[in-house]
């Protein structure tokens, strides 16, 4: 009889090693769980990546046949702004065909034209902004044309080798253009 009144009473409650590491395990889970939330900027780098592919093959496409369309990236605050147009005639004059807005918080961009080398070894030079733009002109062939960061030493520059822009200045991050307009992600090498 005695025997089954003690395993009555220690199966009514959590013993204080049990306790312990019961919270021990929600603390852990809590911190991973609040890390993730509080750096939920992490993705950003690679989206915006994927989104400025995407558009500059859509511009790509678009230009074929045409002698006047460009793709045209300009950060607001903490978006940037992806703008299909044709009737290109400078930064502020055009027709827009697509717009496309997404959150950049935590990227940095930089463009460059006629640079190839890695994002990682060779930062990008040239910083997209409000008032400086990167402009992506393409020919009606479909290859790239000119362009670059509006503002800068010689732009409108015409692209020989290539187009990068500079994502966090990491390869993984960054997109390529190659002169035949194709936009992939990596370096241009």
């Amino acid at each position: 009889m005695s025997n089954s009144l003690s395993l009555r009473s220690a199966a009514r409650g959590f013993t204080l090693v049990e306790l312990v590491i019961a919270i021990f395990i929600i603390g852990i889970i809590s911190a991973v769980a609040m890390s993730r939330m509080l750096e939920g900027d992490i993705f950003n780098a690679s989206v915006v990546r994927d989104q400025i592919i995407t558009l500059a093959r859509s511009t790509q496409q678009q230009a074929l046949g045409r002698s006047d369309v460009a793709l045209i990236l300009r950060t607001n605050g903490d978006s940037l702004e992806l703008q299909t147009v044709e009737d290109f005639v400078d930064e502020n004059t055009f027709t827009e065909l697509q717009l496309a807005t997404i959150d950049i918080r935590s990227v940095a961009l930089a463009g460059d034209v006629n640079v190839t080398d890695s994002c990682g070894v060779t930062p990008g030079t040239d910083a997209i902004g409000n008032t400086e733009p990167m402009v992506i002109q393409f020919n009606e062939l479909g290859d790239l044309f000119r362009g670059g960061v509006t503002n800068n030493v010689g732009y409108p520059i015409t692209a020989n080798t290539a187009m990068r822009i500079c994502v966090n200045d990491n390869p993984l991050n960054s997109v390529c253009l190659s002169p035949a307009g194709f936009a992939f992600a990596g370096d241009c090498q």
